[in-house]
């Protein structure tokens, strides 16, 4: 362990970290736009250049590594002033695009604006023009002249996603970040991207111009798309859905959540989903009210019960539903006299009948730590998108990951080992591995 100063207070922090590691540990903050915890460390945007003892100028506090006795200090004149000039050539070709901006209330530039830039520009030039891009249907990419080169969306990309979508092109004030020739971001995690964006160069197109983040109100909630459960903020307007973000949850979800957490509200307010009871006459669907429908329903079971038996009646129960709406459909059929009531729809056999637990046996945390790992027949990217991401990175500090699938999916991630085999042919396959 390495103690330094900062701003007066001192504070021990794990020898190879920085400065920024040890502001963060006092709870002392640096302003910053390149710099975020989860990726690597690129030191391009120098916001957070800090005054460091005995050195001749200031130095940026998420590459600086600490040194026993190092003293720092963020507030003094010189990394104010250091911190202020930088703001300044960021706002430089910045455009003034506040007032219609996506970003707006939320925008980490318009933050450290307040308290780092001018009250007036000197920059009296014509300002940089980047053509937009169009990169898919998730993520707008129209006002790439907001863009400050943190590069966070092109790291995440190579680091957690596991694919580079975006790079950068260019030198200077020239560059820019766009997606490889012809091609769009496809990436299971990539709505993470306009998460990561301080400002407003990377939007959601679903979400665009619909509602400003002041207006809405916001709910905690847990995904119901995997078996992980991450943890989401659902914001809301008007009793809307309007937009879901990840809730930070290190023990589960860190701050990532996959596409299909993020953009499946949209579901929710489809002019194609049934909101009004509905009956088939004489071959064609009728809108009823609720009394009509349910009164059908009740004399249909009672005949049901009636002819065959309380027994022949089932009901099964999608797993997405809450736990009321299941404790409710119990209650019906089993008061209907029957006991027939299941919620696993895509389960073939049920000869153990529960013996096995369906579930990792482990936390999260725990499985990202594993040495080896052997994962039998799941579309990795697909169902468990975050799991994915967790053993991307034990894969990259050396976990051995093997796999035993039905098709060879690229998982992104280095694999020790592969065999691909028709489902029919993996009992003999892991009795191989077994025997080995």
């Amino acid at each position: 362990m390495v103690e330094i100063e900062i701003d007066g207070k001192k504070v021990e922090v794990q020898e190879g970290s920085m400065v920024m590691d040890a502001a963060n540990r006092l709870g002392t903050y640096i302003p910053h736009f390149c710099y975020h915890k989860k990726l690597s460390i690129a030191a391009n945007c120098r916001m957070c250049l800090v005054d460091v003892e005995k050195a001749p100028k200031p130095l940026p506090a998420c590459a600086t590594p600490v040194t026993a006795g190092m003293i720092v200090r963020t507030g003094s004149d010189k990394a104010i002033k250091a911190q202020k000039g930088v703001m300044e050539f960021l706002l430089i070709n910045h455009p003034l695009d506040c007032p219609i901006c996506d970003q707006g209330g939320e925008c980490q530039l318009q933050d450290l604006a307040v308290g780092y830039g001018g009250s007036t520009s000197r920059y009296e030039e014509e300002k940089r023009l980047v053509e937009p891009k169009n990169v898919g249907p998730l993520i707008s990419m129209k006002e790439m002249n907001r863009c400050i080169h943190c590069t966070r969306c092109v790291r995440f990309g190579q680091e957690v996603a596991g694919v580079m979508e975006l790079g950068m092109l260019g030198r200077g004030e020239h560059s820019e970040i766009t997606t490889f020739v012809g091609k769009t971001v496809d990436s299971e995690l990539s709505g993470n991207m306009i998460d990561l964006c301080p400002v407003g160069a990377l939007t959601s197109k679903p979400f665009r111009y619909s509602a400003r983040t002041w207006e809405l109100s916001r709910r905690k909630s847990v995904s119901p798309h995997d078996s992980v459960g991450a943890n989401l903020t659902v914001q809301v307007k008007n009793g809307r859905v309007m937009r879901v973000l990840p809730l930070e949850n290190d023990d589960v979800n860190e701050c990532w959540i996959s596409d299909k957490d993020r953009f499946s509200y949209e579901a929710l307010g489809s002019e194609e989903r049934l909101t009004k009871p509905m009956l088939k006459q004489d071959g064609k669907w009728q809108e009823v009210d609720w009394q009509t429908a349910l009164e059908y329903v009740a004399h249909g079971l009672r005949n049901i019960r009636h002819e065959h038996g309380a027994d022949s009646i089932a009901a099964l129960g999608t797993p997405y539903s809450t736990l009321e709406e299941l404790n409710l459909l119990q209650k019906l059929v089993r008061g209907v006299g029957s006991d027939n009531v299941d919620f696993r729809l895509r389960q073939s056999d049920f000869a153990l009948d529960g013996q096995v637990k369906p579930w990792l046996g482990m936390s999260i945390n725990e499985f990202a730590e594993l040495d080896r790992v052997f994962v039998i027949g799941s579309f990795l990217r697909k169902d468990h998108p975050l799991l994915t991401a967790r053993l991307r990175q034990s894969a990259k500090n050396g976990a051995k990951v093997s796999v035993l699938h039905a098709t060879d999916d690229d998982l992104l991630l280095p694999l020790a080992s592969k065999i691909v085999a028709a489902p029919s042919a993996w009992l003999a396959a892991l009795a191989e591995v077994a025997v080995a």
